[in-house]
């Protein structure tokens, strides 16, 4: 296949970078809706259904999908993945909680910097452990070094929280939150990926992943509402803006996938974070700005140069082979 001209590529690492946008506005969103549907879970159910109804729509749609569904029988019974993986989706259901509870308190650019910054670092685990689908993977000076960079970075933004704690008494306990979402994340997107290979579908890996959601996140409501904490449902019907939180999150994947074959994994990662940080401060820094202090800004940058020195393989090329969504 031709390699792609230097401004075709350039385009699509744009595009790339605009994608990583949207997960701050996933998480805008969210924690927006938490207060008016009555509590985190409502905001994170909304999200995860509307999400299931998109992909849900995809599994009938896309042929590949269809095939998928139907290695879903065979992969249970021949145990081609641990059947705790079906569990990855309640990992996605405490992310969205994590989304609505934190953003408030902490905001988007020190949210973000916590969730890429424990992601990046959990990846590093991942690649040890050969828990990923492409197995074991090295540990370089490389990587070693953008990692105590990247704690660095995490550790100046999250100086912050002392100046927001006197706001939000709840903004120690959120940074936490995130970075355990963090943590988390890489570990779900190894399992999907594994089970998205075993069932020939990304489609239908994903899918499955948001009926976990869905189910975990009804049972956690079920539960709060016994406890008498929140009530169960919707404090008051959703309005319109609420239910793009979820299609933006597959519009992040999707848009990923389909840059693959111009850009290569890496170069995509890279694209795909810096968005994603560099539009939370931005946005921050529109919404709130008196809340953003210089310690954001300083640990948002260094994370994401440790981001670049962490994900970089100086021999690592993009790949140009097609990829198809499926």
């Amino acid at each position: 296949m031709a390699r792609p001209e230097p401004s075709a590529v350039a385009g699509a690492l744009v595009l790339a970078g605009s994608a990583g946008m949207l997960m701050p506005l996933q998480a805008l969103i969210t924690s927006s809706a938490a207060a008016p549907l009555g509590g985190f879970l409502p905001a994170a159910i909304l999200s995860a259904s509307t999400a299931l109804a998109c992909m849900l729509v995809a599994s009938v749609s896309i042929p590949a999908a269809r095939r998928g569904w139907r290695q879903v029988g065979t992969v249970w019974r021949e145990r081609s993945v641990p059947r705790y993986f079906v569990l990855a989706g309640l990992i996605g259901a405490y992310y969205i909680v994590a989304q609505a509870m934190s953003v408030g308190s902490i905001g988007l650019a020190l949210f973000a910097v916590a969730v890429v910054g424990a992601r990046t670092l959990s990846s590093i685990l991942i690649d040890v452990i050969g828990f990923s689908p492409a197995g074991r993977q090295p540990i370089t000076r490389q990587r070693l070094a953008g990692a105590c960079l990247l704690v660095v970075g995490a550790s100046v933004a999250a100086w912050g929280t002392g100046a927001r704690a006197a706001e939000d008494p709840m903004a120690p306990v959120a940074l936490v939150v995130a970075i355990v979402a963090g943590l988390l994340v890489s570990f779900q997107q190894s399992m999907n990926g594994r089970a998205g290979q075993a069932y020939g579908s990304t489609a239908t890996a994903t899918t499955i992943n948001y009926v976990a959601s869905v189910g975990g996140l009804l049972l956690a409501m079920a539960v709060v509402a016994l406890l008498g904490v929140e009530s169960f449902g919707f404090a008051e019907a959703p309005q319109w803006w609420m239910y793009f939180a979820g299609p933006l999150g597959i519009l992040f994947v999707v848009t990923g996938v389909s840059l693959v074959p111009k850009l290569g994994s890496l170069v995509l990662g890279i694209g795909l974070v810096t968005g994603q940080l560099v539009g939370s401060l931005l946005m921050d820094l529109l919404l709130e700005p008196e809340r953003v202090g210089t310690s954001e800004i300083v640990g948002t940058l260094l994370t994401l140069v440790a981001v670049f020195i962490t994900s970089w393989r100086p021999n690592g090329r993009p790949q140009w082979k097609a990829s198809k969504l499926s």
